[in-house]
C-alpha cells in the first residue's frame, strides 16, 4: 500500500528531508512525497544581508524548487496550508486539501519583537527575501531623497540606520550596510560623514555564541567600516519619527530589527504542543510530542539537547532533516529508529564582502581567508542540492556581476507583508 509523506515549507530543513528521501525512494513508486512551499523557490536565508546591504541583486538568493527535484520522485507543490487536522491527518489551503501517512513541519521562524511597543509597525526585518528587497529599496530611497534636501535634521534622519540585534543576521547586515554607504555617498553626492549607523546589543557583547576573541574581531571590523557599535543598549520602543534606547537616548532614522526569532506563528494556531515562541515540542527522534507520524525539522524544534536548546542555524536544520527522513525511512521498512545526534562543524560570520571570521572542526581563522571558507561553505551546499548549475550561478552572482547596485530593477510595494514606512 502506497505511503504519502508530505513536507511543509521549502526552507534548508524541508529541502533537506525532500533529498534524502529523494536518495532513497529514486526507484520506489510506493512512496509519495510532497513537497508543499507557498513560494516557486527556495530561499538561501543566510544570504539575505547581501541582498539588504545592495551587494547582489535579488534574485541571487533565490533557487528555483524545480532545479533542485528535477525528477518525478518529489511533487513540488506552489500552495499556502491554511490549517491541518492532526486526527484526519490532513493539511488544507483555500482551494485544495492533502492527505497524508507523515507529515514534517519544516515552516520555519520569524523574528520575535518581544512586544515591545512600536517595533512590529514600524522597524524593518530581514527574514523573508520580500523583506530584503524592500528593506533595499528603502536604504537606497533615504539616500536619494537626502540628495535632494537641505534641511539638515531631516538629511540626519533619512542617513541614519539603527540595527537591533548583534547575532549573525545583525552583524552581517551592518557589514554590508557599511561597505554599501561608501558607494551610495559617492553616487549621490553625499558626505559619508553624514551618514550614521548603528548596532545596538542587549548584552554585554555582539555574537555571544562565538568565540571572544573572533567577537571581539568583528566589532574591531565594523568600528573600522564606520559603525557605531552600542553593547548593553536595547530597543524599549519606537515609534514613527523616533527610536527610543534603554539607555535612555533618542535616535531619528530607520530600526531594523535583527534581534530575535520565534516559530512560525502559524504553527501556534495549529493543534499541536508548542512552546511560547511557536515551536513544536519533539522528542528526540524529531517526532511531535503528540502525535509519532508528524516529525519537525529546523527552526520548527523546541528540544533540550544536552541540557541546552538545540540552537537555530543552518546546521540544525540540515541535520535534523536529515535525521527526520531517515527515521520516517526505518518506519516504513519496520526498522528501528535513531535519536538525532548533533554534530555542529562551527560557525562563520562575513562583515562586508572580504572580510569573516570563522571557527571550523576546532580552527580558527579571519579575514579574507576566513571569507573565503564560507563562500566554500555556501558553493558546498549549493551543488548538494542542485550540481554545477547552481555552483556556476553562486559564481556568477558573487564574482563575475558588478557588485553594489546603483539603481532599483526590483520593486515591491511598500505596503508588502509586515512593513511600514516611516513617514520620511
Amino acid at each position: 500500500m502506497s505511503k504519502k509523506i508530505v513536507i511543509l515549507g521549502a526552507g534548508y530543513a524541508g529541502i533537506s528531508v525532500a533529498k534524502e528521501l529523494e536518495k532513497y525512494y529514486a526507484r520506489n513508486q510506493d512512496i509519495e512525497i510532497k513537497l508543499i512551499e507557498k513560494n516557486s523557490y527556495h530561499t538561501l536565508l543566510t544570504e539575505l544581508h547581501e541582498v539588504a546591504g545592495g551587494r547582489v541583486l535579488p534574485n541571487a538568493v533565490q533557487v528555483d524548487l524545480n532545479r533542485i527535484f528535477k525528477s518525478n520522485i518529489v511533487d513540488v507543490i506552489q500552495d499556502e496550508i491554511v490549517s491541518i487536522d492532526f486526527d484526519s491527518q490532513k493539511l488544507f489551503s483555500n482551494n485544495h486539501e492533502y492527505t497524508y501517512d507523515y507529515l514534517v513541519l519544516s515552516t520555519g521562524s520569524r523574528p520575535c519583537c518581544f512586544n515591545l511597543p512600536g517595533v512590529n509597525e514600524y522597524a524593518y526585518q530581514l527574514w523573508s527575501h520580500k523583506e530584503a528587497i524592500i528593506l533595499r529599496n528603502h536604504i537606497y530611497n533615504c539616500f536619494q531623497k537626502a540628495s535632494t534636501i537641505t534641511d539638515r535634521e531631516e538629511r540626519k534622519k533619512l542617513l541614519t540606520f539603527v540595527i537591533a540585534g548583534g547575532g549573525f543576521t545583525g552583524v552581517e547586515l551592518a557589514g554590508e550596510l557599511g561597505e554599501w554607504k561608501n558607494k551610495l555617498c559617492k553616487q549621490f553626492s553625499i558626505n559619508v560623514e553624514e551618514v550614521n549607523i548603528y548596532l545596538v546589543e542587549a548584552l554585554p557583547n555582539i555574537l555571544n555564541i562565538l568565540d571572544k576573541n573572533l567577537a571581539k574581531k568583528c566589532e574591531a571590523r565594523l568600528k573600522k567600516i564606520g559603525i557605531n557599535v552600542l553593547t548593553e543598549c536595547g530597543i524599549k520602543s519606537v515609534d514613527k519619527d523616533s527610536i527610543y534606547l534603554s539607555n535612555e537616548e533618542k535616535i531619528e532614522g530607520t530600526l531594523i530589527w535583527t534581534a530575535g526569532i520565534q516559530g512560525n506563528p502559524f504553527i501556534g494556531e495549529m493543534d499541536i504542543k508548542c512552546d511560547r515562541r511557536f515551536r513544536v515540542e519533539v522528542n528526540d527522534y524529531m517526532q511531535s510530542i503528540q502525535y509519532k507520524n508528524v516529525f519537525c525539522a529546523g527552526d520548527t524544534i523546541s528540544h533540550i539537547c544536552d541540557g541546552k536548546p538545540l540552537p537555530q542555524v543552518v546546521e540544525t536544520a540540515l541535520q535534523t532533516g536529515s535525521c527526520v527522513a531517515k527515521n520516517i525511512i526505518n518506519i516504513i521498512n519496520g526498522k528501528e529508529i535513531r535519536p538525532f545526534n548533533p554534530n555542529y562543524h562551527g560557525v562563520l560570520v562575513s562583515v562586508g564582502f572580504s572580510y569573516a571570521v570563522a571557527k571550523v572542526m576546532g580552527v580558527k581563522c579571519s579575514g579574507i581567508v576566513a571569507s573565503a571558507l564560507k563562500h566554500m561553505v555556501n558553493i558546498h551546499y549549493l551543488y548538494l542540492i542542485g550540481k554545477l548549475s547552481l555552483v556556476m550561478d553562486y559564481i556568477k552572482h558573487q564574482f563575475l556581476q558588478k557588485r553594489y547596485c546603483t539603481e532599483l530593477n526590483v520593486s515591491l510595494p511598500v505596503e508588502a507583508e509586515g512593513i511600514k514606512e516611516l513617514g520620511f
